[in-house]
């Protein structure tokens, strides 16, 4: 019976998918009542640089335009979901969907550096984040350095079994949001773009809206969990939602797992999340050796990453035999 039921599932790549990723979600859902608070915390962060790396992979990996600045929309919608629920006494709710919204409109500031390529692309992201972060250090609205606290906000909810159903509700949107992209028309322009956009925009392809799409999707996504991290955190300031270190562990989490793969970031994300707390706890002095040097491991040996590893190479087929040389007539 299970040989035909595995023959059954094989038979049908999509069903068997599904019920591995249905398998795979009871398991998540089960999980805090089978662990400690520990790795129940653990998994919070594993789930949030997920889907952080995710959506910095679309437009990074699927569209070849890697942002060194994308933290300034985490940060953002910290902020944002800090302003609504402390100054303005709103629900997480609408702290989710304002961080969310005020990610994506602000990424549309970012339409004309969308035309540049490249290291100069790469730059520009980078320096908007950075004048974002002294702005809002300075700005009288935010109270100078703009310290909040949070812990006061959801005493009803604000447990740790209610961030971590929160978080992986919220990871599983954005996988699904980022698979139908990736296999939607936007998804297909973008893979166009990366190999070669003179050639895309030669045949008719609108690369700078293509482009514009998946780089407001994904911004709005760090929006909404950077809302959504604010009160899980309980304090933000500037200097700790608008670290450089945010930006810099997408790119990585992506790199690692397999950049422009759906299954990369999140590859990526468990493994260095995992690997990070251990060397922290047990290799203290050396974290950082062995952090970065397990990265140029994978990146100089597996430039594809980790699932490179897993994918299925294509048969070589044995090459035809030469045939035989036909004699020439001659011409009459």
């Amino acid at each position: 019976m299970s040989d035909r039921l595995a023959l059954w599932l094989r038979r049908r790549p999509v069903l068997s998918r599904l019920l591995l990723i249905l398998a795979f979600a009871l398991l998540l859902a089960l999980l805090p009542a089978l662990v400690n608070s520990y790795w129940e915390r653990l998994l919070v962060f594993v789930f949030v640089n997920i889907a952080l790396a995710s959506a910095w992979n679309l437009i990074g990996g699927v569209a070849g335009y890697p942002s060194f600045g994308h933290g300034v929309f985490f940060g953002l919608g910290a902020y944002t979901a800090a302003i609504v629920m402390v100054r303005w006494e709103m629900g997480l709710l609408a702290a989710l969907l304002a961080g969310g919204l005020m990610a994506g409109l602000f990424a549309l500031l970012f339409i004309p550096i969308l035309r540049q390529r490249g290291f100069y692309f790469a730059l520009s992201t980078l320096a908007a984040m950075l004048a974002v972060q002294t702005g809002l250090r300075e700005w009288r609205f935010t109270r100078g350095m703009a310290e909040w606290d949070l812990g006061w906000t959801l005493p009803d909810v604000g447990s740790l079994h209610f961030y971590y159903y929160l978080m992986l509700g919220l990871l599983g949107g954005t996988l699904v949001a980022i698979v139908l992209t990736i296999h939607s028309k936007i998804g297909h322009a973008l893979h166009a773009i990366h190999k070669d956009e003179v050639v895309a925009a030669s045949v008719g392809i609108p690369c700078t809206r293509y482009k514009a799409i998946a780089f407001v999707i994904s911004a709005a996504i760090p929006g909404v969990i950077g809302a959504a991290y604010a009160p899980f955190l309980t304090y933000i300031s500037v200097d700790n939602v608008f670290d450089l270190a945010i930006t810099l562990n997408m790119i990585l989490i992506a790199i690692f797992g397999g950049i422009g793969t759906v299954v990369g970031p999140i590859v990526g994300g468990i493994a260095l999340t995992v690997i990070d707390q251990i060397a922290w706890a047990n290799f203290l002095d050396y974290h950082r050796l062995i952090f970065g040097l397990l990265i140029v491991l994978v990146i100089t040996f597996r430039p594809g990453g980790v699932v490179s590893w897993f994918r299925r190479r294509p048969s070589k087929a044995p090459a035809p035999a030469a045939l035989p040389a036909r004699k020439q007539e001659a011409l009459p």
